[in-house]
């Protein structure tokens, strides 16, 4: 079987993944579309109505705690649900996941979604995230909006606006319960109680209960909890849904070409993540390889559909140029099919959430990394294949034994299924293991290009000598280099006080004249200027070096011995430029937060970078062709160092061709894969074990609630009335 015919996987899915594509026709994908609703939905039932009303204790049947606990909830009259921004939509899809749980489970009230954001920056992109789910949310309004969300009144609060809210509207503001799922904290979401609901197997995040008493209760919650927010994914209205985006007319002709079998979709989701970003095009055109391998006619063609936030798309643009394949940024220039390519790479970006979910499960399986994007694959019981299974978000691990009341236990436990996970897994791995060097090397261009407007030139040669040294002799001490180059960004681009801006200019001055001309109180000036300033730990050498140029060093050293200059001049300019001003380079970036990054980066890339040139010679010929490749011409080294640190790019490819890993030889298995030859039987497990009931995570957490919890909660006497069926719970 096909996995691009996903409804098909769905009715018919047998245990091997196999079968054959069905023929395409004009009434094809109707057919596919209400034969899959009506397998989901009875699916989407089947676990909800199991073990919910009742349990047989002995010989009598009483009530669960799902029952008493979908009581409690319809009479709480409002839950707050914290939402801070992140990269990426993590944060956002697990709130909103949160609360359609929520109404799942029975409640009916008012959601207070706080938003917290630092500065107007993340404010911007927090509400072009919210569009992607509520898109009746309006960016121009910068105050509270009451929309719905899965049947729910939504209030959507900046952190910044609560207090006045709550007292304006003659609210408490303390409200008695509130969630949140990754980045969030008691104290800004104001409620008694708050429950940590982290996604499915995020290990960053401890699930926990929060009390206004400063106590907290870590949740042991089963190895297969989830928001369980299955559903079935219906094809969204684009052009309503995107009204006004550039990107609508193009998604709909793909999507319109592969419903009606013209072409395969493989969406890409995930490669923003910061463990990925970097080489992002080398798992592109790892997976460009793998959809080739797939096509079983010369007729075939597979769309790969970027939906990931990148910030830039120039390696994007080289792979168009080095593999010839047509790319189109769906922001800039729409999609028209080049029916002669075999494969075709397309740039959308983040689409809201009901679109994503479509196009996650319409053809081809989702390549991904997130675990709320795995979450809904889970749950959906469709194929997708993990970035990072050894990461934050590793595939779900069968227990051993079949569960409780399963009828035909035997039929879904064996051996199959985890044959299919540990192929899985190595897939994964294949696509983006060993990329390490790649992406110390890519980060370091990044951080270099924040790092050049800082330096004077002297700085520049200066660091240049100390990564080469540390390069050549693979050593990186942070105790050593960090010191340097605070000092290298200060001396640079520091503000100067006015007594050192005094005492340059004294030195222009004094440069500007004749040794044998320079007047005595001028020197006075000089010697106890410069004496004051090194009392106040300044170092003069380095003020001198990296503030001017064109100084006649020789002679002011002769004229001045008493301040012993160390330095002589390096660049010998022919206009004297003293001082010079850099002092606007780093007025808007944070020298502290650069230099740990560029410290913690090559702590890495040195000996990435010493152990590849190792490999690549011998031991007896490493050096020549490593520092110098002969007379004139440069070496491996020196051009490594012109696009880190001068920003010359003309030796990029050279230098990422010998960084990139050695092409991954599991293409076949990856082909077979995206066909769906295998892994509908792991799927179709893992789907119904995470919809069993006793795995719903926001029930679990609420199950946890002691009485004392939920007399603050409820209100009024219906706290007293709930004693019994909380002892239950």
């Amino acid at each position: 079987m096909d996995s691009s015919l996903p409804v098909n996987a769905l009715t018919r899915r047998s245990m091997d993944g196999g079968g054959k594509r069905p023929p395409d026709s004009p009434v094809h994908t109707s057919i596919r579309a209400i034969a899959a609703s009506g397998h989901l939905s009875s699916c989407a039932h089947e676990s909800s109505k199991k073990d919910i009303d009742q349990t047989l204790l002995g010989k009598r049947k009483v009530d669960t705690a799902d029952c008493s606990l979908s009581e409690k909830l319809v009479t709480i009259p409002v839950i707050r649900v914290g939402l801070a921004e992140a990269p990426g939509q993590g944060d956002h899809t697990a709130a909103f996941s949160i609360i359609e749980g929520l109404a799942r489970l029975g409640f009916k009230g008012r959601v207070e979604l706080v938003l917290k954001v630092n500065g107007e920056d993340e404010w911007g992109r927090m509400k072009d995230k919210l569009r992607l789910f509520m898109p009746e949310f309006n960016p121009g309004n910068d105050g509270v909006q009451t929309l719905h969300y899965s049947g729910l009144v939504c209030e959507c609060i900046p952190f910044k606006q609560l207090a006045d809210h709550c007292s304006i509207n003659h609210r408490s503001l303390e409200q008695p319960l509130g969630f949140w799922a990754m980045n969030g904290n008691r104290s800004w979401l104001l409620s008694k109680v708050a429950i940590v609901i982290p996604p499915f197997k995020w290990n960053n995040t401890t699930p926990r209960i929060e009390r206004c008493n400063g106590m907290h209760q870590n949740l042991d919650l089963p190895a297969l909890a989830n928001y369980q927010t299955a559903y079935l994914p219906h094809k969204p209205d684009i052009q309503e849904l995107m009204k006004g985006d550039s990107r609508a007319a193009s998604l709909i002709k793909v999507l319109r070409d592969t419903e009606a079998g013209r072409i395969h979709l493989l969406p890409l989701y995930g490669i923003h993540h910061q463990a990925l970003e970097p080489a992002h095009d080398v798992i592109i055109r790892r997976l460009l390889s793998g959809a080739v391998k797939s096509h079983t006619s010369a007729f075939e063609k597979t769309v790969v559909l970027i939906l990931s936030p990148l910030e830039s798309l120039e390696r994007l643009q080289a792979l168009q140029t080095s593999l010839k394949v047509p790319f189109y940024d769906l922001q800039n220039r729409e999609w028209d099919n080049s029916v002669h390519e075999p494969v075709e790479l397309l740039y959308c970006g983040p689409v809201p959430k009901p679109l994503f979910e479509w196009i996650s499960c319409v053809d081809r399986p989702l390549i991904q990394e997130g675990a709320n994007s795995a979450t809904f694959m889970n749950l959906l019981g469709k194929a997708y294949l993990p970035l990072r299974p050894d990461g934050d978000t590793p595939l779900p691990e069968l227990p051993d034994s079949p569960p409780a009341r399963q009828q035909s236990a035997s039929a879904m436990h064996n051996p199959v299924a985890n044959a299919e996970r540990s192929r899985i897994e190595q897939l994964g791995r294949s696509l983006a293991d060993d990329l390490q060097a790649y992406n110390y090397y890519s980060v370091a261009l990044d951080l270099c290009k924040k790092l050049r407007p800082l330096l004077s030139p002297t700085a520049t040669q200066d660091l240049v000598s100390r990564f080469a040294g540390m390069v050549g002799t693979n050593h990186f001490e942070e105790a050593h280099f960090r010191p340097c180059l605070l000092e290298s960004i200060t001396y640079s681009s520091g503000v100067l006080s006015e007594e050192q801006q005094e005492w340059l200019a004294w030195l222009s001055l004094a440069n500007s004249l004749l040794p044998e001309a320079i007047p005595e109180a001028l020197k006075v000036k000089l010697i106890e200027g410069g004496k004051r300033l090194r009392r106040n730990r300044v170092n003069l050498d380095k003020l001198i070096a990296y503030r001017t140029s064109g100084l006649n060093m020789p002679n002011l050293r002769l004229q001045l011995p008493s301040l012993s200059f160390r330095r002589f001049e390096v660049f010998r300019a022919t206009t004297v430029e003293c001082p010079m001003s850099r002092e606007d380079a780093g007025r808007d970036i944070d020298v502290n937060e650069l230099v740990g990054d560029i410290c913690d980066n090559f702590s890495f890339l040195v000996p990435a970078l010493f152990q590849i040139l190792r490999e690549e010679f011998t031991d007896n010929a490493l050096m020549a062709p490593f520092l110098r490749d002969g007379e004139g011409q440069q070496s491996l080294l020196d051009k490594i160092i012109e696009q880190l640190f001068y920003g010359n790019v003309a030796h990029d490819t050279e230098i990422r061709s010998l960084l990139e890993p050695k092409a991954s030889n599991n293409d076949d298995d990856l082909a077979l894969f995206l066909r769906g030859g295998f892994g509908g039987a792991f799927f179709k497990q893992v789907r119904e074990l995470m919809m069993e009931t006793k795995n719903n995570a926001i029930y679990c957490g609420l199950s946890k609630l002691t009485i004392k919890d939920w007399d603050q909660i409820l209100p009024g006497d219906i706290s007293k009335r709930s004693v019994s069926s909380v002892q239950l719970s």
